[in-house]
């Protein structure tokens, strides 16, 4: 599978932005909320069908991370369902003392990793084993999965990326309350039961999507080249050897640091009502002390431009060509969002309509302007898969001189009308989706710090006209802020 990122515009088409029979001004259809603690919540009430979607995402991702404990971030989405100490126990007060010695076994038997003392290590790692065993007579396995499928669950997941952590799912409205408080048990409260097996389970994860993987090798590649410092240098998964020393003590530094009520929001979207949510959230998450926000990183790292680099890797070849560009709330990023439709947004965009149809020389093309986050300064990347036999050098020609037309003639405003009717007829399709409007939201509030923006983007994309689009291009898609990476074998 291909390494896809949600750019923004990928993520406004794919979101129905209100079902029609509720009206087009998502504005009007919104209620917001903070709890005391700093906590925001949204609420879109959807009467009808008595279920509702509920999402809480927290400002925190692979970006947040320090140098040297990369993957951090990550490690709370395996850890999610692993319970509190309420969930997932039969007996806390006994579980407890026993996991704490499992922290001090295993954060020790850590630092020790690439020690010569082998009998240490050993002893160490016979003493994990035997408290794990221990451990395993209090744990109840997989009971946060459990109780909330029996209580009608469904879409039940968390996720991590480089910008944020997500925890979702959707249920009968019956059961608001149940959900805010096993999420706000999972999100504020994590044991970090079987923190180190899923430790493996992450590196082996690494192993899978970037090492041992086509995609994720080039990936990788692309990001430590256009990077040279910073949290966008690396994937959100993390090095295998920052994989491999992280601790108990560093998760739990990195959630109190972190997981704040003031780093957070929270949507709901459904058959409830305002002054219900209100209620639930007060009772289910305003019980967590107030913190002060987490400044986090204020930049994506230090961008390179005007490189080329191949990788040796044993598989087809590919290449993916990258420049930096800014983030919300610079206008350029609108215009960046039609770039994107007009060079890859299907059969009749230029790059799949010249590539694949025409010249015959790709099997696949991709664009995203959002890579590898959108909180910060990230890269707008054009990924080319060739056909059997066509060299890398001609679709890089191919590539420069379409990218040439954009910084040179304007684009013609019957290809601007086709991109405004895609969008418009994105957000007047008919998703029906309480997770999707829910997620959408959470994002804009969480990455951004204004859902509103959801709400502005069609007028927004309105306004971008070809004098906009070839001044982004001559200021963006140049020769010294680009970045070109070539898999070969």
């Amino acid at each position: 599978m291909r390494y896809r990122v949600l750019s923004i515009f990928v993520l406004l088409t794919a979101l129905s932005m209100a079902r029609p029979s509720y009206g087009y001004d998502l504005k009007k259809q919104v209620s917001e909320f903070s709890l005391p603690n700093g906590m925001k919540w949204l609420v879109v009430r959807r009467p009808g069908a008595p279920v509702f979607s509920g999402i809480v995402m927290v400002r925190t991702g692979g970006a947040d991370e320090q140098k040297g404990k990369s993957g951090i971030a990550h490690m709370f989405e395996h850890m999610a369902f692993k319970g509190s100490s309420r969930l997932g126990t039969s007996d806390w007060s006994k579980e407890q003392p026993i996991l704490e010695k499992m922290q001090e076994a295993g954060d020790e038997l850590t630092e020790l990793r690439n020690s010569k003392d082998k009998e240490k290590t050993a002893e160490l790692t016979r003493e994990l084993a035997r408290l794990s065993h221990e451990a395993d007579k209090y744990e109840v396995k997989n009971e946060v999965w459990e109780v909330m499928m029996r209580n009608g669950a469904h879409d039940l997941n968390a996720y991590t990326s480089k910008d944020i952590t997500a925890y979702h799912a959707s249920m009968p409205a019956s059961r608001l309350e149940f959900w805010a408080r096993v999420i706000a048990e999972m999100v504020f409260d994590p044991a970090l039961r079987e923190f180190y097996t899923e430790r493996s389970v992450v590196s082996e994860e690494r192993r899978t999507s970037v090492e041992n993987s086509p995609e994720g090798a080039l990936a990788e590649k692309l990001l430590s080249s256009a990077f040279k410092d910073g949290p966008y240098g690396w994937s959100t998964v993390g090095f295998d050897d920052d994989v491999s020393g992280l601790t108990i003590a560093d998760a739990r530094a990195f959630h109190e640091r972190n997981y704040v009520p003031s780093n957070m929001t929270g949507v709901i979207v459904g058959d409830v009502t305002l002054s219900q949510v209100k209620s639930v959230m007060m009772r289910a998450f305003g019980r967590f002390p107030a913190s002060p926000r987490p400044q986090g990183p204020s930049t994506s790292g230090t961008p390179v431009g005007g490189i080329s680099v191949k990788m040796h890797f044993d598989a087809a070849p590919a290449v993916a060509i990258a420049f930096h560009k800014p983030t919300l709330p610079d206008k350029a990023e609108y215009s960046f969002d039609v770039m994107t439709s007009l060079l890859c947004d299907g059969r009749s965009s230029r790059l799949e309509k010249r590539l694949i149809y025409e010249e015959h020389i790709a099997k696949d093309v991709y664009c995203t302007d959002g890579y590898p986050g959108s909180r910060l300064p990230n890269l707008f990347m054009i990924w080319v898969e060739p056909l059997k036999g066509a060299s890398l050098s001609r679709i890089v020609r191919s590539l420069d001189e379409e990218l040439g037309r954009l910084r040179t003639e304007p684009v013609s405003e019957a290809e601007l009308e086709r991109v405004r009717k895609q969008v418009t007829a994105s957000f007047m399709y008919d998703l029906d989706s309480n997770a999707d409007l829910a997620e959408a939201l959470a994002r804009f509030e969480t990455i951004f710090g204004d859902w509103k923006l959801l709400a502005d983007y069609p007028s927004r994309i309105a306004e971008v006209d070809a004098a906009e689009v070839m001044s982004t291009s001559n200021k963006y898609l140049t020769d010294d802020n680009r970045v070109t990476v070539e898999r070969v074998k």
